[in-house]
C-alpha cells in the first residue's frame, strides 16, 4: 500500500536558517541553472548555456566558499551531486538536504530525514519551482520501499510525499512528470510515472525497467521479468501519456540522449547511437559501452578507467583520448571544456587547457560548483576567494 502525504505547510522534518529569505527575482529570464543529475532529463552533461567557464576563463578560477556538509557516521546517505536553480546550489547531505545561496553559500533552508539510519542518498531533480528528491530506505533487503519527496525550492516547504512499496532504482524528471523504476524481492519491477506537482500517478507498466533517461519526452525502457533480467526488447514510453512511440527488439540500456539522438549500451557492451524518434541505429561502437557520457551533439565523451575518449558524433570513430593519473569521473562538457576529474580539457581535441577538478562537478550560471569529499565548493573565474559562512578557509585548485 502506497501511503501520501500531501500539506501547504513545513513539515516538521524541515528547518529554516535564522532570517533566510528568498533570492530576489530579477525582472530578466533566470539563467538554466543545473536542475537535473545530468543537466537535463536527456542526462547529457552538456550545458549548451554557459559562456563565462570557457579557456580563457578556466585558469583563473578562484574558490568563492567552501562549506563543510552535514556528517553523521550513523547516516546511510551520502553526498549528491549538487543542483544549481534559483540563486540557490542544492545538495543532500548525510542528514538530508539544504540548499544554499549561490551568493556568498549561506544556507537558506535544510530539510532533514526523519530517520538518518534509513534513508538512502537521493536523486534530485526541478520541476517548476519543486525539488523532486527519490530515494529509499537502507535496512531492508528483501522488501526495500521508495520514497518521493516534493520540496518548494524557495521556501523548503515539503508540499507532498510518497512511499511506494517499489524502491527507486532509476529516476527521471520531465515534463512536469517523475518517472521511477525499481524491483526488490517482494515487488515486480515496473516503470511508474507520477505527476511532479502533487505526486498523482499517471500510468504504471509492470515487467520493465527505465535507466532514468527521457529523449524528445519519451522514456527509454527495457523489457524484464519483473526481477531485474532482460526479457524481451526496447520501447520508447511517451512520458505524459504513457503510450509507446516505438520498439525495438534488442534489449538496450539509455545512457544519454540530446536532440534527435539516445545512446544506449547493448548486452554486448557495445555503445550505440540511435534516432530518438523511430529508434533506428546510427552508428554501433563495438565495446565500447560506458555509464559514463557525455554527449553535445557533436562528440560522445566517454570515460573508461583512467581514459576519457571522444568519438565523432557522426560515425562513432575516435577522434582523441585523455589520460589521467587516476580514473576518469563522469564527463560534464560546458564552455568548449570536458570536465572529467582531472585536468579542465579542451572539447575539441582533448589538450589540457585548465587545472584539476575533483569531486561531482556541475557548470552553470557562469560557476563550477562540486561536491568533493564532504565539502561544497563553488567557484568562478572573476571573484576573490571569501570565507565560508561557517568561518573556514577557502579551498584553492592544486594541479594534478
Amino acid at each position: 500500500m502506497r501511503a501520501v502525504t500531501r500539506t501547504p505547510v513545513i513539515l516538521l522534518s524541515v528547518t529554516l536558517a535564522a532570517g533566510a529569505a528568498a533570492v530576489p527575482v530579477s525582472a530578466a529570464a533566470p539563467a538554466p541553472g543545473w536542475e537535473h543529475p545530468g543537466h537535463g532529463p536527456g542526462d547529457s552533461y552538456y550545458n549548451a548555456a554557459e559562456t563565462v567557464i570557457n579557456e580563457g576563463s578556466v585558469k583563473r578560477l578562484t574558490t568563492r566558499w567552501s562549506v563543510r556538509l552535514r556528517h553523521s557516521y550513523e547516516s546511510c546517505s551520502g553526498w549528491s551531486a549538487p543542483l544549481v536553480t534559483g540563486g540557490r546550489v542544492i545538495v543532500a547531505d548525510q542528514l538530508g538536504i539544504a540548499a544554499h545561496k549561490a551568493e556568498g553559500g549561506a544556507v537558506s533552508w535544510r530539510f532533514n530525514w526523519d530517520d538518518k539510519m534509513d534513508n538512502e542518498t537521493p536523486v534530485l531533480a526541478v520541476s517548476d519551482g519543486l525539488l523532486i528528491a527519490a530515494n529509499g530506505d537502507c535496512n531492508s533487503q528483501s522488501d526495500p520501499d521508495g520514497r518521493l519527496t516534493a520540496i518548494d525550492v524557495a521556501t523548503g516547504a515539503v508540499r507532498w510525499r510518497l512511499d511506494p512499496d517499489m524502491p527507486n532504482y532509476s529516476v527521471v524528471v520531465d515534463r512536469g512528470v517523475v518517472v521511477v523504476s525499481g524491483w526488490s524481492q517482494s515487488d515486480e519491477e515496473a516503470v511508474v510515472a507520477y505527476r511532479a506537482g502533487d505526486g498523482g500517478e499517471i500510468w504504471r507498466k509492470p515487467g520493465w525497467s527505465s535507466s532514468g533517461v527521457s529523449a524528445r519526452g519519451a522514456v527509454i525502457m527495457r523489457k524484464t521479468d519483473g526481477y531485474g533480467q532482460s526479457d524481451g526488447g526496447t520501447s520508447a514510453v511517451d512520458v505524459v501519456t504513457g503510450k509507446v512511440r516505438w520498439s525495438r527488439l534488442e534489449n538496450w540500456i539509455a545512457e544519454a540522449a540530446i536532440g534527435d539522438r539516445v545512446y544506449v549500451s547493448d548486452e554486448r557492451k557495445n555503445l550505440i547511437a540511435a534516432d530518438a524518434t523511430d529508434g533506428a541505429v546510427v552508428w554501433t561502437a563495438a565495446g565500447k559501452a560506458s555509464s559514463m557520457i557525455a554527449v553535445d551533439g557533436r562528440r560522445v565523451y566517454r570515460a573508461g578507467g583512467r581514459d576519457l575518449e571522444a568519438l565523432d558524433d557522426r560515425t562513432g570513430r575516435r577522434i582523441w583520448t585523455h589520460r589521467f593519473k587516476r580514473d576518469a569521473a563522469q564527463p560534464v562538457r560546458a564552455g568548449g571544456l570536458v570536465h572529467a576529474g582531472g585536468p579542465v580539457l579542451r572539447a575539441a581535441d582533448g589538450t589540457a587547457v585548465g587545472p584539476s577538478i575533483t569531486g561531482q562537478v556541475v557548470v552553470a550560471d557562469g560557476a563550477v560548483v562540486r561536491v568533493d569529499e564532504g565539502t561544497l565548493l563553488l567557484s568562478d573565474p572573476g571573484l576573490p576567494s571569501a570565507k565560508a559562512p561557517d568561518g573556514t578557509a577557502s579551498v584553492a585548485f592544486g594541479e594534478w
